[in-house]
């Protein structure tokens, strides 16, 4: 048997630290996608990088993995 749960005082309060919190990786994440499409450039984590020149169709997938991650990172939002 599970002791009763007292009602929180102020119920909205933790959707609305998550959806600043998801607002926020939206801004940076949006901000970087913009920095990747006008450079040209994908920055490698461990290995080299990604150039739009050298390998478009590789760059161009990534971009849209990334945009859709994004979009669906904004429908969970809305």
């Amino acid at each position: 048997m599970t002791a009763p749960t007292k009602p929180s005082r102020l119920p909205w309060l933790t959707p609305l630290i998550a959806a600043g919190f998801l607002a926020l990786c939206l801004w940076v994440g949006c901000r970087e996608f913009i920095d990747i499409v006008q450079s040209g450039w994908l920055p490698g984590r461990k290995g080299p990088g990604l150039s739009a020149a050298e390998h478009p169709l590789a760059f161009w997938a990534m971009m849209a993995f990334i945009g859709a991650g994004l979009l669906c990172a904004a429908g969970m939002a809305v």
